[in-house]
């Protein structure tokens, strides 16, 4: 297959609809038509359609699968029902094992003891009112010495975290969103940098009540991803203790050196520690991967992937009809619908795209973006040969006329989404940049695992309602219509990458801004 058809086919799906102010693309029309007719495509994407969509989401949203919690039963159906589909269109599978499923370890896991924080001078803090401690492994009665970082310094000084504590100031509030962010973001970077624990020096707001909250609530049982050994212990300790434990470094000043910019590393003492995890159960949950195979042999071993999340938030407080069942309608078995809508479509086409596609129907989401955490660490295709993401969440509501779509700004999918919808105007959507910078929805869906490694990601996405994480997010509400219009500018996006030579590529300032957006 000649590589300058493959160019021609991407950009003649972008044109097929133009109007007459459209600049044409001086390829040969003969080359684009040998490989894939506009007629053909426009075939295809009329198959998306919304009683299509109404029927699956009508299962995914049904009582009997109880709000597909993770982990859950009524997951595990709705597992089971997207293999199917993904078998009955003729797709590898692209799990594990030979499956279509790639299942995670996902146990309950609780503290085996009380933590312990010793200084070198041999005070001890107190548990609940000087510290609090999520439980992790390695085991008991550990010593490590200790090395200063900061947590917005440059990626490379967490080298020097390998079998130490990173101890780290953590500003704000531990109830508040960013705080939440920062700390997983510095537990990640402590984690895949070999610490031994984390320790995390909270500002002078954070008094005895908060630390009292903090170790109430991380002495309960919880599931963790991947189970116990793959945590390290995390320790959150007040600012005024943690100089304690330090006695001959000057904590305060690298701490306010800290806030104020970059510090390099600095090493400290050598503490004790111990706040060791059991796991109660061996729980999994699913992620469910069916693959196209690409038609090049250049190129079919590269990947273009299809993401939703198909579970919701379970069984929880009724509303006020007495509704206790969460259906998660939009949130997001819209998505997850338009997946499979998509699947089909290409399924459909007379010629496979070029690059190979994975339609990845993910878990977790609601948990922390587990699913899709777990599946770009542990790849079942090699991450490297994964050339863009495109992720869809909650596009049945609002605006009938426009669709979200989130990273436009940091990568060349950005120009393309937007070229394809004026290019096919019969889609009725203007593609809007994010509307809500304020909620950080970049951080908030499964594209940001893809983005995590650097791979090129566009997020579908039509806002939040009064529905949303309610019972009332059912079926009733849901535009079939606007899901199945998305479904096709999706599609034909995706299409556009998987027939096209060259991959996505980076603005050289996005690449840098969504580096510190991921690190």
């Amino acid at each position: 297959m000649a590589r300058r058809r493959l160019r021609a086919s991407a950009l003649a799906l972008v044109l097929a609809g133009c109007g007459a102010d459209a600049e044409p693309e001086p390829e040969p029309a003969a080359e684009v038509a040998a490989l894939r007719s506009a007629d053909a495509v426009a075939g295809v994407i009329a198959g998306i359609g919304s009683d299509d969509i109404l029927q699956r989401v009508g299962f995914l949203a049904d009582d009997r699968l109880r709000g597909r919690d993770t982990p859950s039963p009524g997951l595990d159906s709705a597992a089971a029902y997207i293999a199917r589909e993904f078998d009955r269109m003729g797709l590898e599978r692209g799990g594990e094992a030979g499956l279509f499923q790639q299942r995670y370890p996902y146990p309950l896991v609780e503290r085996a003891g009380d933590p312990v924080l010793i200084a070198a001078s041999g005070e001890e803090l107190v548990l609940g009112t000087h510290f609090a401690a999520a439980p992790g492994s390695p085991g008991t009665g550990q010593d490590a010495e200790a090395v200063y970082l900061d947590i917005d310094g440059p990626r490379d000084a967490f080298a020097e975290a390998r079998g130490r504590i990173a101890v780290m100031p953590l500003a704000g509030d531990p109830a508040d969103r960013a705080w939440r962010i920062s700390r997983s973001s510095a537990v990640r970077q402590a984690t895949a940098a070999g610490a031994a624990a984390a320790l995390l020096v909270l500002d002078a707001s954070v008094g005895p009540a908060g630390f009292a909250r903090l170790d109430e609530a991380t002495s309960r049982p919880g599931r963790v991803l991947g189970g116990a050994q793959e945590q390290i212990p995390v320790f959150y300790v007040a600012r005024e203790a943690a100089a304690g434990l330090f006695p001959e470094t000057d904590l305060v000043g690298f701490w306010d050196d800290a806030v104020a910019g970059d510090v390099p590393p600095r090493t400290a003492g050598v503490l004790t520690y111990r706040a060791t995890a059991r796991e109660s159960d061996a729980a999994t949950a699913p992620n469910v991967a069916g693959v196209l195979r690409g038609s090049d042999p250049a190129l079919a071993d590269s990947y273009v992937v299809f993401s939703a999340h198909m579970d919701h938030v379970g069984v929880g407080r009724p509303d006020e009809s007495g509704d206790s069942i969460y259906n998660g309608a939009d949130d997001d078995a819209s998505g997850t619908s338009a997946l499979l809508e998509i699947a089909e479509a290409f399924a459909a086409l007379d010629t496979p795209p070029a690059r190979s596609v994975m339609f990845l129907a993910v878990s977790g989401e609601e948990k922390g973006l587990l699913g899709s955490r777990w599946f770009s660490d542990h790849p079942t295709v090699p991450v490297a040969s994964i050339v863009a993401n495109i992720n869809i969440d909650m596009v049945a509501r609002n605006a009938p006329d426009s669709i979200v779509v989130i990273g436009q700004e940091y990568s060349s999918l950005g120009p393309l989404v937007r070229g394809v919808a004026s290019g096919y105007p019969e889609l009725g959507l203007t593609v809007s940049e994010d509307l809500w910078p304020e909620q950080r929805f970049f951080f908030r869906s499964d594209h940001f695992n893809f983005a995590r490694h650097e791979i090129p990601a566009l997020f579908f996405f039509a806002g939040v309602h009064e529905d949303y994480h309610r019972p009332s997010d059912e079926i009733e509400l849901i535009d079939a219509d606007k899901v199945a219009r998305v479904a096709r500018l999706a599609f034909l996006t995706g299409l556009a990458v998987a027939d096209d030579e060259e991959p996505p590529r980076w603005e050289p300032e996005g690449l840098e801004e969504v580096r510190a957006l991921t690190r």
